[in-house]
């Protein structure tokens, strides 16, 4: 939301402050004027974002150390303007009570709760899950809890079945493949404390910061090599529903990922690649990677921000499971010593090494 709004949208008591002479500022930044309380806070938000440095600082101090009386009585009313409240969203992070009573607001915008759904614990986020109508209205909200680590993971099947069900339009990526997965499981009703699955789902991905990428190795037979600590991780993931391994595979690790990308589930595959915090090193790997599905490698293949890597272009080539028309468009993209070595190489299909051979005669 942008900052600071329009004076007109404030209470009147606050724009008689705001348009007033600069004593009267000066006392208000201060957190001394005889205000009521919601004419306070709207004053000292508008203070807050003065272009005058004295007023700013002295009104965003006042603000963020309100006494509890004060904004107890702001926050119960209905006056209280969206734009305040985003403000106070931030101002007020520390004091948890009162973050719950701005995220609580009627008057909060979708982008203002979303914000605070983005990094609640787990109690908050199960408050927010649980209004339905914000939900209805604020879409942002359900891709916020969802794409926090701290949303209990049954509450996050929950709100993606909610908004499927009434045909909400979701940016959570993948968000197709993880209705389809919903499809095929029960979705649990709220509880107040967290379900076993839902724990085992936390533990999980705590665990996995123990072990990286390097820890699941594949040989030149394509045969994979798991560490202790990622052999462990692997069984934890084996007992996840789909639902699970695709959150997972959003939320997790690159480990976690390395190993969720053999997966035989094609949704629970397709969701490693649209992890928001996939890396670069991650799809280096994977589109040299002899287990992985040849939809997993053509998705690589077709995806223009992966093909800036060279790596990838020059390991897609090389690998035998890539699609034999990606792996040529790729071809006459390599460095002139690659496609010399691929143009014997009997590790390619014989189109791929044909097509290196010609475009090396024609290089000379």
């Amino acid at each position: 939301m942008q900052h600071p709004v329009d004076v007109s949208a404030l209470p009147e008591a606050a724009r008689k402050v705001l348009n007033g002479p600069q004593p009267i500022k000066v006392m208000a930044a201060r957190g001394m004027a005889p205000l009521p309380p919601v004419a306070m806070v709207c004053a000292l938000y508008g203070l807050a974002w003065s272009t005058e440095p004295a007023l700013r600082d002295a009104a965003a101090n006042s603000l963020t150390s309100l006494p509890e009386a004060v904004l107890n009585v702001a926050l119960s009313s209905p006056e209280l303007p969206a734009a305040v409240l985003d403000d106070l969203a931030d101002r007020v992070v520390a004091r948890r009570a009162f973050l719950e009573r701005v995220a609580q607001h009627p008057n909060a915008a979708g982008e203002t709760v979303a914000r605070i759904a983005k990094g609640a614990d787990e109690a908050l986020a199960e408050m927010i899950a649980r209004n339905e109508q914000r939900l209805l209205t604020s879409p942002e909200v359900i891709e916020a809890l969802y794409m926090n680590p701290l949303t209990r993971m049954s509450t996050s099947d929950r709100i993606v079945e909610f908004a499927a069900r009434n045909g909400l339009k979701v940016a959570i990526p993948g968000f197709e493949h993880i209705v389809a997965a919903l499809k095929n499981q029960p979705i649990p009703e709220p509880t107040d404390e967290p379900l076993p699955s839902d724990l085992s789902f936390s533990e999980a991905l705590v665990e996995a910061e123990a072990f990286g990428l390097d820890d699941v190795e594949e040989d030149d037979d394509g045969e994979v090599h798991l560490g202790e600590r990622a052999a462990k991780a692997e069984t934890k993931l084996e007992d996840m529903s789909v639902s699970e391994k695709i959150r997972t595979a959003m939320l997790g690790t690159g480990g976690q990922r390395a190993l969720l990308i053999r997966s035989r589930n094609r949704l629970v595959a397709a969701a490693v690649l649209d992890s928001p915090k996939l890396a670069d090193d991650e799809v280096i790997k994977y589109a040299g990677s002899r287990v992985v599905s040849e939809d997993i490698l053509r998705r690589i293949a077709n995806r223009g921000s992966w093909l800036r890597l060279y790596e990838v272009k020059l390991n897609l080539v090389q690998n035998p499971k890539t699609p034999v028309a990606d792996a040529m468009k790729l071809v006459v993209l390599l460095r002139e010593s690659d496609v010399k070595r691929i143009a014997t190489s009997k590790n390619v299909p014989a189109a791929v090494r044909t097509l290196a051979n010609n475009h090396q005669k024609k290089r000379k």
